[in-house]
């Protein structure tokens, strides 16, 4: 499965990062390398706990991806920070995907 990341650079340097088709799934890295690999294992994470609970696998939507980074765009506007953010495609597999 692929899902659309939402990467947010930190004023201390690394990355925080967030799945907007996987709620509560969110993560962070010192490097872009190591935060994409943070969030992959957070997404399966969060497939796992999803699966374990009965609920169907998540899907994802162009509008969904829009209106998380136009949250982001507002919150950091909000806290006076810089307004750059970077979207990536991410990878997962996992058994519990398929």
């Amino acid at each position: 499965m692929k899902f659309t990341v939402i990467l947010q650079p930190e004023d201390a340097g690394g990355y925080s990062v967030l799945c907007p088709a996987v709620p509560g799934c969110v993560s962070q890295g010192g490097t872009l390398e190591e935060t994409l690999d943070n969030i992959r294992e957070a997404i399966l994470l969060c497939l796992e706990v999803r699966a374990e609970e009965g609920f169907p696998l998540p899907k994802e939507t162009p509008e969904l991806v829009a209106e998380e980074i136009r949250s982001c765009l507002k919150d950091r506007a909000e806290e006076g920070l810089p307004l750059t953010i970077e979207t990536r495609e991410v990878e997962v597999h996992a058994d519990v995907c398929v």
